[in-house]
């Protein structure tokens, strides 16, 4: 008996140990469970449930049967506390374990280009010496915005499973942060976008785009005119869900 309570005593102590060390130095929670447990639980269910309203009214997935012979990609809850005005905010992202996906099946390709150091440098160096007028824009949840070219299949989030229809999966039409072709779903959109509106990719950095406006000025995403910078921030909010940070004061390289 004595040893038997000892062991109780141990597994309860490690319970409680495990309960600690599964939130990180910030008090954010690694999975779901710590998240409805810990003291802020409230305020993590409220950014979960403003992430899944985002999902679905971007369209994410439909509902459907998983079909004979595919495997349904399984996910997770990833939180993150930040400092916005110095109050906290709770943040909740639905993230895909890509690590899950079969090639050939699931995904294609995953190359997607970065601009290079090189090309900002001079973009710079360009705006300074000529006093152009540099703008800078943040894409809200910019991943999401891709499409998905393959038939993929995800399991429904954890406490969101839609009562009734449990045996259901999630059926994606755009993609997903944590799939392996994500990043390259969103620069084909992007590429897509800039292509229609006349501009032109550069050969020496595909992630720079050039086009000359009505007057014959440059346009390099920084351009001679406000009228022209406008135009083009007026597009791309048109086109996605993007914050305007107005004019370029600090770059972390």
């Amino acid at each position: 008996m004595r040893c038997s309570t000892r062991i109780r005593r141990t597994v309860s102590r490690f319970d409680a140990s495990l309960h600690y060390i599964m939130l990180t130095d910030e008090g954010e929670p690694l999975t779901y469970k710590e998240a409805k447990a810990c003291e802020h639980s409230n305020k993590w269910e409220l950014a979960m449930q403003e992430e899944i309203k985002a999902l679905h009214s971007n369209n994410t997935w439909d509902l459907v049967e998983l079909p004979k012979g595919r495997k349904a990609i399984p996910n997770k809850w990833v939180y993150k506390i930040k400092t916005v005005d110095d109050k906290p905010k709770y943040k909740a992202r639905l993230v895909a374990k890509g690590y899950a996906q079969t090639k050939g099946i699931d995904f294609q390709e995953v190359f997607s280009p970065v601009v290079k150091m090189t090309t900002l440098r001079v973009l710079f160096a360009i705006v300074a010496a000529l006093d152009l007028e540099l703008d800078q824009m943040d894409v809200h949840t910019a991943f999401l915005h891709g499409d998905i070219d393959e038939e993929l299949y995800m399991k429904q989030p954890e406490g969101f499973v839609i009562p009734g229809k449990e045996h259901l999966v999630c059926k994606l039409n755009r993609s997903l942060y944590g799939l392996k072709q994500t990043s390259r779903q969103w620069y084909k959109k992007f590429d897509a976008f800039m292509l229609k509106h006349g501009y032109k990719r550069s050969h020496a950095d595909h992630c720079l785009y050039t086009k000359r406006d009505e007057s014959g000025s440059p346009v390099i995403l920084a351009a001679t005119k406000r009228s022209t910078v406008d135009v083009l921030k007026k597009q791309l909010k048109s086109a996605f869900s993007m914050k305007d940070l107005g004019g370029l004061n600090m770059f972390l390289e």
